[in-house]
């Protein structure tokens, strides 16, 4: 017997205090938010000179993109004309010993490529023919070969493959030479060197923009210490009469002269693409963005800019005291979440161990008595939903195939669209249904139906059939879909011969006169799933296969009439192994039938 005194102390539904978890989950957040805004506010005024920092540095990164951007867009159009120039003399397509035809092709080339200043074509025994862009003519200067050309056309020689050659500087246009050279062949022999000459004028004009413009110094470096270009570069190299790039310490502003003074460097982490440090000069911090840019010379190109810094003691000081506060925050977050988490997961496992019994539609399993006590009121509701969908889950699959319900529940999108297989049909009938019924109650006749198909359903279900409808007095059913069966002849044979057995035990147990039971199996191919339309869709098969499963169930009329069941299946059944393991015995062919027909019996296993 139940205890009454817990009976009694035990609340009723009306008197368990609820709380909804609107209020309970703001309550929560809300504690949790104060706990980790506070601090983090007070931390962010320490440290709100280190975002100015951070936003210097984006900023000179999008200038290293632009600086990188710029070279690009004025150095791959040249290499592209060279490159281009280069399979049309090779391929013979421009002779490059007809005056008139270089001319005409040279011309075209500087035209559309306006970076280009003038090209050249170094002929093996150096003779030089230029076509500068100022005149577009053609000018032949024989000249006697110095070091460098000898060293260009022993390279050429020796390696074919187009390049970018160190960068210099032309005291004549007292400006910066960046060359691509592309040694050339023409008849399959080796006539030269084909030359594009681009200046970093406008590169020059660039860095001197982003200077005068902004608190940044813009540089572009061969390697660690010649300059390409820098602020003031223009007027520096005027006149000089060396051909050689000056140094970093030939420039005249500190800032760039001492940019690799500090040693070791104070580098910056946390950066994409770029790379950099930080340098002290004349009692001023400075942070020095730049990345590496290959392709363009031998050596790499150092592309950058330099930008004034604060001090950043305080950056430090202010992390370490964020990193304090953060780690103090996790431990006491952390503990609310575990005691938070071991409250909630206990009713949500709960809840998901319903659903599980739901996917496998065991519906007696769903239980939920800790959610239907909770003092929250959805995880109440929420248990509520669940039972009732249950309940009507479990009316809903009376009216489907249990495989079909089976497969939407683990994949609803595997039997949306219908596609043919190969499978095997069974047709059943009562023989003389009408003459039994009629005169009888319509209850009794309902009674007789509904106990024979409860003796076929379960036997059709345990062997994985799927019965698609009842046709009054008969049913169709099939084997190999919605989830493939190679053996689904041997499975449709074995429950036909349960059948048997069990129609012709209830026939000998009953004697009510119950009509004779017709079963009809045959094999083939089916258009077989969802077929209707949207709003009333049917898993069901058609095609001929069908049909003949029908005919041949209907072909039985009046055979062995004294039998309570007989069975016939096609000689397709029998070629895809239905009576593989002899559940069934062989009988007379049934010439009436329209395709070839193997009347069988149940083995005699009573």
């Amino acid at each position: 017997m139940s205890d009454p005194s817990r009976t009694e102390n035990k609340p009723s539904e009306t008197e368990i205090r609820q709380i909804s978890i609107a209020t309970l989950a703001p309550m929560v957040m809300a504690a949790l938010v104060v706990m980790a805004v506070v601090p983090v506010i007070v931390t962010g005024y320490i440290i709100s000179t280190d975002t100015a920092d951070r936003l210097l540095g984006e900023r000179a990164e999008l200038i290293v993109d632009g600086l990188e951007n710029r070279i690009r867009s004025e150095l791959n159009p040249a290499a592209s004309q060279l490159n281009y120039a280069k399979q049309m003399f090779e391929s013979g397509r421009v002779d490059p010993n007809d005056p008139k035809d270089m001319q005409t092709f040279v011309s075209g080339m500087l035209a559309g490529t306006p970076q280009v200043a003038g090209i050249a074509l170094v002929g093996k025994d150096g003779a030089i023919q230029a076509w500068q862009r100022s005149t577009f003519a053609n000018r032949i200067q024989p000249v006697e070969n110095p070091s460098i050309l000898k060293e260009a056309l022993a390279t050429a020689r020796s390696n074919p493959a187009a390049h970018w050659s160190s960068p210099f500087v032309n005291p004549t246009l007292n400006d910066t030479i960046m060359n691509y050279r592309a040694p050339i062949e023409y008849d399959g022999a080796f006539i030269g060197i084909l030359v594009a000459a681009v200046t970093g004028q406008a590169l020059s004009k660039y860095v001197a923009n982003v200077s005068q413009q902004s608190d940044a110094t813009a540089f572009i470096l061969l390697g660690r210490d010649r300059v390409i270009a820098a602020p003031e570069h223009l007027a520096r190299i005027a006149g000089n009469g060396s051909t050689d790039l000056p140094l970093l310490t030939d420039v005249s502003d500190p800032v760039i002269a001492d940019m690799w003074a500090d040693q070791p460097l104070r580098t910056i982490r946390d950066l994409t693409r770029t790379m950099g440090h930080r340098a002290t000069i004349d009692g001023t911090r400075y942070t020095y963005f730049y990345r590496e840019l290959t392709g363009y010379s031998p050596e790499p190109l150092t592309i950058g800019v330099v930008v004034p810094s604060a001090d950043t003691a305080r950056d430090r000081w202010a992390s370490t005291v964020a990193a304090g506060l953060g780690i103090l925050l996790m431990f006491v977050a952390a503990g609310s979440a575990w005691y938070l988490g071991r409250r909630m997961a206990r009713p949500a496992a709960e809840f998901n161990g319903a659903l599980n019994a739901i996917a496998r539609l065991d519906f007696n399993a769903v239980s939920l008595p800790m959610l239907q006590n909770s003092r929250v009121t959805e995880w109440r509701k929420m248990a509520q939903s669940l039972t009732n969908t249950a309940g009507a889950l479990s009316a809903f699959q009376t009216y489907l195939p249990r495989s079909l319900v089976r497969r939407i529940f683990n994949n609803s999108r595997g039997i949306v669209r219908s596609r043919e297989r190969t499978l095997t049909v069974m047709f059943a009938d009562l023989e003389g249904f009408t003459a039994f019924s009629k005169g009888r109650d319509a209850a009794d006749v309902a009674a007789h139906l509904n106990d024979l198909f409860g003796l076929i359903g379960p036997i059709l279900e345990n062997s994985g059939g799927v019965i698609d409808k009842y046709t009054g007095d008969g049913l169709l059913a099939f084997w190999g879909a919605p989830d493939p069966q190679p053996d689904h002849a041997a499975r449709a044979c074995r429950a036909a011969a349960e059948i048997a057995i069990a129609v012709s035990r209830r026939a000998e147990n009953n004697g009510d006169g119950f009509p004779r039971l017709r079963l009809g199996l045959h094999s083939g191919p089916v258009v077989v799933g969802n077929i209707g339309f949207p709003g009333r869709i049917d898993y069901t098969l058609v095609g001929e296969t069908v049909n003949a499963a029908e005919r041949t169930e209907a072909a039985l009329r009046g055979i062995e009439p004294d039998k309570a069941i007989v069975i016939a299946v096609t000689e397709a059944v029998l070629k895809a192994g239905g009576n593989a393991d002899g559940v069934l015995n062989e009988g007379q062919t049934l010439d009436a039938a329209p395709l070839p027909t193997v009347l069988c019996s149940p083995t005699d296993e009573r």
